[in-house]
C-alpha cells in the first residue's frame, strides 16, 4: 500500500473564496436583496401614465395637449417627455397586468443594483461589502420604486455612474459609446437627464485631478481618456433634443423647482410633488439618518486613507440634491453607497495592517505592483479583507469586518422597514387604494353632466373612465387655478359653491379620506345636504349627484341612504392604518363615526385604542368628557 504523501499546499479556510466563488455569492446576496423591492402599485399616477400610454400606442400620438381635464382642455401640459415610459408601461400592463407591471418596477431595481454593483467593484471596492452598502440604502429607494417615470431616472443614473466607472477604471472602455443612446431614451422617459452630464463632470473632474496628482498630464496619456468622453458627452447632448419639447426640456428640473419660489398655489403644489426642500417633511428622517451614515463612512475612509475626491463630489450631490427636492430623498443611496463601500473596503484592510503589524507584503504582491505602475491610467485597487490566518489575529480582525458588516445590515434593515409602514409589500395593486367597483358603477350607470373630483384619484379615473368622462383634474395638477379651485371645494370653504356653477358640475367622486387619514370637508357638507344624493360607497370611493331635474330619475334609480356613510369610513379608517397613516386619526375618526351612530361605547373604546399609540393630553380630555356622559353627539 501506497504511503499518503506529504503535500505543502496550504489548507484553505472556508472563507478563502476563489474570485468565481466569491462573484457566485455576492450576486446571490444582490439578488436576495431585491426581493424586499417587490412593492404593490400605491401611486394616484399609475392611471394617468396608463391612459396617456394608451393614447401613445394605439393611436401613435405623443400628447403635449390636455385631452383628459375638461377645465384645462388644449392646455401645453408637459408629458409629452415622459412618453418613452409611459408607452412601456401600457404596453407592460396590455401584455401582463397589474403583475407584469410589479415585476417591470422590480426589473428596473435589480438593474439600479447590477450597475451600481459592477460600477463599485470596477473601483476596488469588496464584492460583498458593496452589496452590503447597496443593501443599506435599499430602503430608501423602495419609499418611491413605483410605476412612474422616474424609475427609468434612477436606472439611467446608475448606468452612468457603471459606463463612466468601466472607463475610468476597468477595461471595457468602449462601452462609454452607449451613453449617447441612453441619453436619447432618457430624454423621452423622464425631464432629468441634465443630471447625467453632472455626473460626467465629476468622474471627467476626478480624473483630472488624479493625472495632476501623479503627475501625467503628457498629451500621450491623457488623450486616451480625455478625447472619448468629450466626444461622447457632446454626442449625448446633440440627442437629448430629440424629444416632444426639444432643448428646452433640459431645464424643466429648475422650472419645477422654482414654482416653489412663490406662495399660495405654487407652494401647494410644490408639496403634493414634494419638491419642497426636505427639511419638515417625511423624508427627512431618511435625510439625517443618510447624513450620519455619511460622517461615519468617510471618518473610517479617512482611517483607512481610502477616500476620493469622487465620491465628495457624489456625496455633494447627493445631499444637495436632497435638501432642495425631498422627492431626491430616494435617489440618495445612488450617490452615496459606491464612495462608502470604498470607504469601508479600506478601512478593513487597513485594520488588518494595524492588527497585523508584523506582516509583510509578498514579493509577487510587490512585483504586481511594479507592472502595474507602469501601465497607462488608473487601476483598480487590489484590495483583500480576509482575515489573517493567524489565530491570534484572526478573532481580532473577524470581530472588525463582524461589526461593520452587522452594522450595514441593521442600517439598511432599519430604513427598509420604515419603508414597509409607507408602501405594501407584493405585486398587483394595493387593496383599498382604488376602487374599481366605483369606476364599473360609472361605467355601467354614467351620469350627465360634468364631474369633480378629488385630484388624488383623477388618475385613476382617467385610465378607468376616459373618454367616456372628463376628469376635473389629476395628479399632474399643472394648472394651478383649477388646482385653487379643487382646494376650495374639497375644503368645503366659502364659496365652493361658486365653483361647482362655474363648471356645472353634476356629479362628486371623491375618496372618503384624503391620504392622511382626515376625512374631506366636504364630504360631511354634502352627506348633510338635500340638494346633494348619494348613489355609490363603498367606503374607499363616494358618488354624490346633484338634485336637478335632468338626474332625478337617475337618482331614483341608484339612491342609497347616507346613514351608510359612517359604517364605510369606521371600515376604511381601520384599513389605512395597514397604508402607513397615524393609527391615533384613525381612532380619532373611528370614534366620531361611531359618536354618530350613537355607540359610545365602541367611540370610548376607539380612544383608548389611541391614547394606547399616544399620551395626548387633548384625547385623554376627549375621553374623560365622553365617559362622564358629557360627549355631544358628532355631526
Amino acid at each position: 500500500m501506497a504511503e499518503p504523501t506529504e503535500t505543502n499546499a496550504p489548507t484553505r479556510a472556508w472563507w478563502d473564496l476563489s474570485p468565481k466563488d466569491l462573484n457566485i455569492v455576492a450576486f446571490t446576496l444582490l439578488f436576495l436583496i431585491t426581493i424586499p423591492m417587490l412593492t404593490k402599485i400605491f401611486t394616484s399616477d399609475f392611471g394617468t401614465h396608463l391612459a396617456l400610454g394608451k393614447h401613445i400606442v394605439q393611436k401613435f400620438d405623443i400628447p403635449t395637449r390636455e385631452h383628459w381635464n375638461y377645465p384645462s382642455l388644449g392646455m401645453e401640459n408637459g408629458s409629452g417627455g415622459e412618453w418613452g415610459f409611459e408607452a412601456v408601461l401600457y404596453l407592460v400592463y396590455a401584455a401582463t397586468g397589474e403583475y407584469g407591471v410589479s415585476f417591470l418596477v422590480w426589473a428596473v431595481v435589480f438593474g439600479i443594483f447590477l450597475f451600481l454593483f459592477r460600477a463599485m467593484v470596477l473601483r476596488g471596492a469588496h464584492p460583498l461589502i458593496a452589496v452590503l452598502a447597496i443593501f443599506a440604502f435599499s430602503g430608501f429607494l423602495r419609499i418611491r420604486i413605483q410605476p412612474r417615470p422616474e424609475i427609468f431616472t434612477y436606472l439611467f443614473m446608475a448606468m452612468t455612474i457603471f459606463l463612466l466607472s468601466e472607463y475610468y477604471f476597468g477595461k471595457r472602455k468602449k462601452l462609454i459609446y452607449l451613453f449617447p443612446p441612453m441619453i436619447l431614451v432618457w430624454a423621452n422617459s423622464h425631464p432629468t437627464y441634465l443630471m447625467a452630464f453632472g455626473l460626467y463632470g465629476a468622474f471627467f473632474a476626478d480624473a483630472l485631478l488624479r493625472a495632476a496628482w501623479k503627475k501625467e498630464f503628457q498629451w500621450a496619456r491623457l488623450r486616451t481618456w480625455v478625447i472619448l468622453p468629450l466626444v461622447t458627452g457632446l454626442a449625448g447632448l446633440v440627442l437629448c433634443g430629440l424629444n416632444p419639447h426639444g432643448y428646452g426640456w433640459l431645464l424643466a428640473p429648475l422650472h419645477m423647482i422654482s414654482r416653489g419660489a412663490g406662495t399660495g398655489a405654487n407652494t401647494i403644489l410644490m408639496s403634493i410633488s414634494e419638491l419642497t426642500p426636505v427639511k419638515g417633511t417625511g423624508f427627512f428622517v431618511y435625510y439625517k439618518a443618510a447624513a450620519v451614515f455619511a460622517a461615519v463612512s468617510l471618518c473610517l475612509g479617512l482611517a483607512g486613507r481610502r477616500v476620493y475626491l469622487l465620491d465628495l463630489f457624489l456625496f455633494a450631490i447627493a445631499f444637495k440634491g436632497a435638501w432642495d427636492s425631498a422627492r431626491a430623498v430616494s435617489m440618495m443611496g445612488l450617490f452615496l453607497c459606491p464612495g462608502a463601500s470604498l470607504h469601508l473596503t479600506g478601512f478593513l484592510s487597513a485594520a488588518a495592517g494595524w492588527i497585523s503589524p508584523k506582516e509583510t507584503r509578498k514579493p509577487e504582491a510587490t512585483e504586481e505592483k511594479r507592472k502595474q505602475k507602469g501601465k497607462k491610467g488608473p487601476q483598480p485597487a487590489v484590495i483583500s479583507i480576509r482575515p489573517d490566518p493567524r489565530p491570534r489575529f484572526a478573532a481580532a480582525h473577524a470581530a472588525i469586518v463582524g461589526v461593520v458588516v452587522l452594522s450595514l445590515v441593521a442600517f439598511g434593515g432599519t430604513t427598509l422597514a420604515f419603508s414597509f409602514s409607507q408602501l405594501e409589500y407584493g405585486v398587483g395593486i394595493t387593496e383599498h387604494k382604488f376602487s374599481f367597483k366605483a369606476a364599473e358603477f360609472l361605467r355601467k350607470n354614467p351620469v350627465q353632466g360634468k364631474m369633480f373630483n378629488f385630484f388624488d384619484i383623477g388618475g385613476f379615473l382617467d385610465w378607468q373612465l376616459h373618454p367616456g368622462a372628463l376628469t376635473f383634474l389629476d395628479g399632474r395638477t399643472y394648472n394651478q387655478q383649477v388646482f385653487m379651485e379643487h382646494q376650495a371645494v374639497t375644503g368645503g370653504g366659502p364659496g365652493w359653491e361658486r365653483v361647482i356653477d362655474k363648471y356645472g358640475i353634476t356629479y362628486f367622486v371623491l375618496k372618503s379620506m384624503d391620504s392622511s387619514g382626515m376625512i374631506l370637508p366636504i364630504v360631511p357638507i354634502l352627506a348633510n345636504d338635500p340638494n346633494w344624493s348619494l348613489v355609490f360607497s363603498d367606503g374607499l370611493f363616494l358618488v354624490f349627484v346633484r338634485n336637478v331635474p335632468e338626474l332625478r330619475a337617475y337618482i331614483k334609480e341608484h339612491e342609497i341612504p347616507k346613514g351608510i356613510l359612517p359604517r364605510h369610513i369606521i371600515n376604511e379608517a381601520y384599513h389605512y392604518m395597514f397604508l402607513g397613516i397615524s393609527p391615533v386619526t384613525a381612532y380619532q375618526t373611528m370614534s366620531n363615526m361611531h359618536l354618530i351612530l350613537g355607540d359610545r361605547a365602541a367611540a370610548i373604546q376607539s380612544l383608548r385604542r389611541a391614547l394606547e399609540e399616544v399620551d395626548d393630553p387633548y384625547l385623554r380630555n376627549r375621553l374623560m368628557q365622553l365617559e362622564q356622559g358629557q360627549g355631544v353627539r358628532a355631526r
